[in-house]
């Protein structure tokens, strides 16, 4: 009879032990796949917020970019004052000391300030090079799509109702596009491809977008660019 119990109360320690080591394993098993998960959340996560910020900060318009520039100061020629160079590669150049107004106010030097990094950020893109202008009373830049094709930039201190005037003297259509977040006026040739498209920053300042032909950027994708350009200079003056 003793020896029954005895028995009896072996298999039952038995079964006891087993049971903790199968469950002590099993809560193991729990814990470091629950590690593993809040890692991979974790990373997802990480990776995540470093798409968005640099999707955001770099274009200025929320698309994904192609340079992301560290933001930092910049030499410039001619200028005593260092540039301020932004994370989507556009560059600020020195503001007048004098100048109430804190608003940052594009300058003459277009190629200076629209880096080609930049245009590629707005373009989506790669461009195949940029040109300066070549008489220096002239303040514009010329974008390269390919060899011979491309999009002039080009800054003007006239009257932008003047502009729209004249256009429609020569028969072409004008319009405001409402994707292009400032103010702006589209012109269309008779044929209804677009000629220009004005980037209005004051009344009696202006940014033109023209292209070298009907083949150089699809009408599209040109309101598209404008739209990006507009959307990281819309503050500016």
């Amino acid at each position: 009879m003793k020896k029954n119990l005895f028995f009896a109360a072996g298999i039952i320690l038995l079964i006891l032990v087993l049971g903790g080591c199968a469950g002590k394993k099993n809560a193991e098993k729990n814990t470091e796949g629950a590690a593993r998960d809040i890692s991979a959340d974790k990373a997802r996560e990480n990776s995540g917020d470093e798409k968005a910020d640099v999707g955001e900060n770099a274009s200025g318009s929320g698309q994904a970019s192609l340079n992301v520039c560290p933001e930092e100061k910049v030499g410039l020629p001619n200028y005593g004052d260092p540039g301020e160079r932004l994370k989507n590669c556009f560059v600020k150049y020195p503001g007048e000391s004098s100048r109430e107004d804190k608003s940052y106010f594009i300058v003459e030097d277009i190629c200076g300030q629209f880096t080609q990094q930049f245009m590629e950020n707005m373009y989506g893109s790669k461009l195949n090079r940029l040109e300066p202008p070549q008489v220096s009373s002239i303040n514009n830049c010329t974008y390269y799509f390919d060899e011979k094709e491309y999009v002039m930039l080009n800054l003007e201190y006239l009257s932008i109702e003047n502009q729209k005037k004249g256009n429609e003297a020569m028969g072409r259509k004008t319009e405001k596009n409402s994707k292009i977040p400032m103010e702006n006026i589209v012109t269309f040739q008779e044929d209804g491809a677009i000629n220009v498209i004005y980037l209005v920053l004051s009344p009696n300042k202006f940014i033109s977008l023209r292209p070298s032909s009907k083949k150089a950027i699809e009408d599209e994708k040109f309101i598209s660019l404008a739209a990006n350009i507009a959307g990281a200079i819309k503050g500016y003056k």
